[in-house]
């Protein structure tokens, strides 16, 4: 949580550095640890000095993370929400002129997760899974702690690095890596907080395994799997004015789409981060504006990949027929099937079906006989499933022995 930006601070030199040095006002929330962003070359260390509800003062060196693709580094410290700390002020040692830029404070997650003992078992769903760099791949660390596992799915999130643009693969797995130190090392997270992370080629990459729980959205973390796009889109923050690329938006659309339909999610509950709790502006405009859309196209996706609801996985057989004919359908849901029986000049002779059948492979059978249960002639006749299948109309031959 953003708490100041560009905060007073007092400047002075000593010898062949400058030394930047600044407070925030008394806070009343418990905080697990803090973060004060620079901008400009040269930070050689930062210190904050954290003041308890005791007044008692503890020093701590804090963890320094560069972004090589700007100017900006990151300093953080952590500290336990159970000890009261109540203010801090830093201290920033530099060999060149530099902005201190925001300060931030991070609130502990106050969810109440529930987990599973084992990961949830993927549906056999028809989406195939796109191409993904494997944390291997990548040269992710270990988790620094054992993985909690989602007791259900039931959200997806997409977010922004705010930081951190790849425009190829080799940018891409050096930003993966960089977050995940910062995760880990700056937040104190056991690993990477994203469970995928896209990059503006449109590669994909791991980052938590998906079946366990991530932290990426405080509070609402359980159920939600979170999807990063590397980079920064929100033009009211300065040098945040990307906008999400043709090749970003196909990747992340057959991602969410293979997520939906292995893990059994609606893509109606897709949200951007700042949708939850509003503490945020992520994904940042120029991304949130077009997930309305992304959830259409996703829905859209996954019917193309998964063809029709009815179909006939073999033709008619046998065919000519004398005693019974039978039909082989594929089902993808539980679905009213009625396949309607005509002679040449047109008549309705037979329904059969008319009933809820699937999903899987069913067949049904016709034995030549109209609805009095009479035998008809032989010759041809047409049997035509109805309208909303939009299955083709079959033409039988009759041969009696």
């Amino acid at each position: 949580m953003s708490i100041s930006r560009y905060p007073n601070v007092q400047v002075r030199d000593s010898l062949d550095h400058y030394i930047y040095e600044g407070s925030i006002p008394a806070f009343v929330i418990p905080i697990e640890g803090g973060a004060l962003e620079v901008i400009g070359e040269g930070v050689e260390s930062v210190s904050f000095i954290l003041t308890d509800e005791n007044g008692i003062k503890q020093k701590h060196s804090g963890n320094l993370f560069k972004d090589e693709n700007s100017e900006k580094t990151i300093s953080t410290f952590l500290h336990s929400p159970s000890e009261g700390l109540k203010h801090f002020s830093f201290k920033v040692v530099s060999t060149l002129p530099i902005i201190v830029k925001e300060i931030y404070l991070f609130l502990p997650d106050s969810e109440d997760q529930k987990s599973n003992d084992r990961p949830l078992i993927p549906l056999a769903g028809d989406v195939q899974k796109p191409v993904i760099i494997s944390r291997e791949e990548w040269g992710a660390k270990p988790q620094d702690g054992q993985y909690s596992y989602h007791p259900y799915f039931d959200k997806l999130t997409l977010h922004h690095a705010a930081c951190c643009s790849a425009e190829n693969i080799e940018e891409g797995i050096n930003q993966v890596y960089w977050i995940q130190d910062f995760h880990q090392n700056g937040r104190g997270w056991m690993d990477i907080g994203y469970h995928f992370l896209v990059d503006r080629a449109g590669n994909i990459y791991q980052g938590r395994p998906e079946t366990v729980i991530g932290a990426h959205v405080g509070g609402a973390n359980t159920g939600n799997i979170g999807v990063c796009l590397l980079g920064c889109y929100h033009p009211p923050e300065e040098s945040c004015y990307e906008t999400m690329s043709d090749e970003s938006r196909e990747s992340l659309v057959k991602l969410y789409a293979w997520i939906s339909d292995t893990y059994g999610q609606n893509p109606g509950v897709l949200l951007g981060h700042r949708d939850y709790f509003g503490t945020t502006a992520c994904p940042g405009n120029n991304v949130w504006s077009k997930i309305p859309d992304m959830r259409f196209d996703i829905v859209e996706y996954i019917e193309m990949t998964r063809g029709p609801l009815i179909s006939f996985f073999q033709p008619a057989y046998p065919n000519p027929f004398s005693n019974q004919v039978t039909f082989n359908l594929e089902l993808k849901d539980v679905t009213n099937i009625s396949i309607d029986i005509y002679d040449l000049l047109g008549r309705k002779v037979k329904s059969i079906g008319n009933k809820s059948i699937g999903p899987g492979n069913m067949s049904l059978s016709w034995d030549g006989k109209n609805d009095l249960g009479q035998k008809l002639g032989n010759g041809m006749y047409f049997a035509q499933p109805d309208k909303k299948s939009n299955l083709e109309t079959v033409k039988l031959v009759m041969m009696k022995n």
